[in-house]
């Protein structure tokens, strides 16, 4: 079952994430606020996806998830920001952009794509 991590430092926004990502398919979700912690978080508990923000009061979500892919097998990350353009040419396969403000069925509809795709390519 897949296990999404959520990488948010509002908090407020970060539980709005998780309700979609559970919603949207994921069993258990985890929601850090730091780039440290994302970092810490991913290798207790190896994601199916990552959700991230890309700026972050501590670190840079765009750094946090560099290194969790280059330790983990190709992950789905959707990147959910006010500042789209800073991910340019930082998309691994099956990721995508979400541009804030979003609403909830947007990204739940959203996030159920990447965790039906996630559920493909586990069968294979």
């Amino acid at each position: 079952m897949p296990h999404v991590l959520i990488i948010e430092d509002s908090y407020l926004f970060g539980q709005f994430v998780s309700d979609a990502a559970i919603l949207a398919g994921a069993r258990t979700v985890e929601v850090v606020e730091t780039q440290a912690a994302a970092e810490t978080a991913a290798r207790r508990k190896a994601p199916a996806v990552v959700v991230a923000d890309v700026r972050l009061r501590s670190g840079s979500g765009l750094r946090a998830v560099e290194r969790i892919v280059a330790d983990h097998d190709a992950i789905p990350i959707v990147y959910v920001t006010g500042y789209p353009a800073d991910c340019d040419g930082r998309l691994v396969a099956g990721g995508m952009v979400i541009a804030k403000p979003v609403s909830h069925d947007t990204l739940r509809t959203s996030l159920s794509q990447v965790i039906a795709q996630w559920r493909r390519s586990m069968a294979h």
